[in-house]
């Protein structure tokens, strides 16, 4: 077996402990996102509004995702990358597959693209709504973890602002929630080994943390628009694990947004703010 294989046999091995009866948990969340959003624009719009969905690192692709609409002989575009702190490899990366795609097309529709949305309010108040919601119905811990994914120096020293993004988000966020500098840590996941990563790292803080003599500690991930491999294996599974070799304490992971009533509408307010003039 040579090193590939041994990843792949690694990865495979992590999939299959989150997998759900209907496939992968980002796939059907998505999925479901999509299904919630197309009926509520079809009974606000009369059916003006067609939507469609496509991963940029997976199944369904962009490009399959591009011809469901250009069968609909569509005019206008708006894409939304479901990444809320912009990077080079997630939002700038799908406005290149998007152009990729288009350049295709006999008659490209006009185009409007939205490049993040840590920053405003209704995402704020919508990741301030969805912590609430479970502090109310679990109680609420004295630590609280905010996990972003993490990125590659170099990516940094080239000009990504993708850090400024998630420490700005997060000011907003801890201040709407009311919380002071010692309620909660900023953290960084998912480096790989061989490079340099954006700190600070969570397996660090969840050890330190466990060797201070927590016992509970709430972890949320905002830089995740729905459950997926780095927060159902990663965090509920491997840093649970973690935290408990540490403390045999209880590492809480409060859920993305996902098709939830409160998520949905989020990406709805997102969507009509940007089509504005053209229904």
């Amino acid at each position: 077996m040579d090193v590939q294989d041994f990843l792949n046999c690694k990865v495979l091995s992590k999939y299959k402990s989150i997998w759900i009866k209907d496939g992968s948990p980002l796939c059907v969340n998505t999925h479901n996102q999509c299904l919630a959003l197309k009926k509520i624009l079809n009974e606000k719009y009369n059916n003006k509004v067609v939507i469609s969905y496509g991963m940029r690192y997976g199944e369904r692709s962009i490009k399959k995702g591009l011809e469901y609409l250009q069968k609909e002989n569509i005019n206008k575009l708006l894409v939304l990358p479901l990444y809320p702190q912009s990077a080079e490899c997630t939002v700038s990366s799908t406005l290149d597959c998007i152009g990729k795609n288009l350049k295709n097309w006999s008659n490209v529709p006009e185009l409007r693209f939205i490049s993040g949305y840590c920053l405003k309010d209704i995402f704020i108040n919508t990741m301030k709504e969805n912590i609430e919601n479970y502090w109310e119905l679990y109680g609420k811990s004295k630590k609280l973890i905010i996990s972003y994914h993490s990125l590659p120096i170099r990516n940094v020293i080239q000009g990504d602002l993708y850090p400024f993004f998630c420490i700005e988000s997060t000011k907003k966020l801890v201040k709407s929630l009311n919380l002071n500098k010692d309620d909660y840590i900023l953290v960084f996941q998912s480096k790989i080994k061989g490079q340099q990563w954006v700190k600070p790292c969570i397996e660090d803080t969840i050890i330190r943390l466990a060797k201070q003599g927590y016992k509970q500690i709430d972890i949320v991930s905002p830089s995740f628009s729905s459950d997926c491999l780095e927060t159902l294996e990663e965090i509920k599974i491997h840093y649970q694990q973690l935290f408990r070799k540490y403390s045999n304490g209880n590492l809480r992971y409060i859920n993305c947004l996902n098709d939830t009533t409160i998520g949905i509408k989020l990406i709805m307010n997102l969507i009509e703010q940007n089509i504005i003039g053209w229904v």
